[in-house]
């Protein structure tokens, strides 16, 4: 019976560096494939923010009978005057926050969407998950206002040009008259980063990328008006070395944008800056290639 009580033998040196090799084995196996399944996700719902940004578009376009510019008065041609909320001059992001489920924030605003009311709310829409720049909080900026992922198409949206306190611009595009290349084929919205170079992006604000400097609310992509340094989108880049006036691609499988129809797509980093301008572009009449 006595060899029932022995003891059994433990585990040698070798044996237990043999088990630690093949967990170190697996859990490097394991990590990319969490990594991969963790930007599937980021990219998901971004693209889902992309959906909602050009559904709230569609309706904005259907109330009020044209898009929100920039940055100027919408809805309507008169600022208003009585300092009640809602204000009704801002910048765009502002503009759609009523067909975003975001109603609340704008009932709380008065004067302007920058200057006063809560300008420091963070819209878990106007962020992207993937976005690199963005802190934990969604917070940045002189203000510490709420940050945005995404960028407006100039070219789709400010038809009139840059607005800043106009009280004559209620919108000048319009769906589908500003698009006659069509509106599956105009992107209205693409990717961000909602800091970079140290210049914050905020939904609140309404400064102007091609014309500010000091980074305070950058909030939408100059890029569509003529694509001035012949790039087609910030690929590989980092918060130190982007351009503030192009979109930015979170990831190396591209760029997710969206299109005037509703529709979303990710734009490969080989498209070809004939095809990337054609879909900054909505009236130009031209084509694309098959990069595209």
């Amino acid at each position: 019976m006595g060899r029932f009580f022995r003891l059994r033998r433990g585990f040698t040196l070798i044996e237990l560096l043999v088990v630690i090799a093949i967990i170190a084995i697996l859990i490097g196996l394991l990590l990319p494939a969490v990594q991969k399944v963790r930007e599937a996700a980021a990219r998901t719902q971004s693209k889902n923010n992309l959906k909602q940004l050009g559904l709230a578009t569609a309706n904005a376009n259907d109330t009020f009978g044209a898009l929100p510019p920039i940055a100027a008065v919408y809805p309507g041609t008169t600022l208003q005057t009585n300092w009640g909320s809602p204000a009704n001059y801002g910048g765009l992001f502002y503009a759609l926050n009523p067909f975003m489920e975001q109603d609340n924030i704008n009932k709380q605003t008065w004067y302007s969407s920058a200057h006063t009311g809560p300008s420091n709310v963070v819209v878990k829409s106007y962020l992207a998950p993937g976005d690199p720049s963005a802190p934990a909080n969604g917070l940045g900026g002189t203000r510490y206002t709420g940050l945005l992922s995404y960028g407006a198409n100039h070219a789709v949206f400010d038809t009139g040009g840059y607005q800043a306190w106009s009280a004559t611009n209620g919108g000048s595009a319009k769906i589908p008259a500003t698009f006659q290349d069509g509106t599956s084929n105009t992107i209205i919205f693409g990717e961000r980063f909602a800091n970079c170079q140290n210049q914050f992006k905020s939904w609140a604000d309404y400064s102007d990328g091609w014309s500010s400097t000091t980074g305070a609310g950058v909030f939408s992509s100059p890029l569509g008006w003529n694509n001035p340094n012949g790039q087609s989108f910030d690929f590989g880049k980092t918060v130190n070395n982007c351009a503030y006036w192009n979109y930015q691609a979170f990831t190396l499988s591209g760029i997710n944008v969206g299109l005037g129809d509703g529709s979303v797509r990710t734009v490969s980093p080989g498209v070809s800056l004939t095809s990337w301008n054609a879909a900054l572009t909505p009236a130009n009449g031209d084509l694309f290639d098959s990069s595209w």
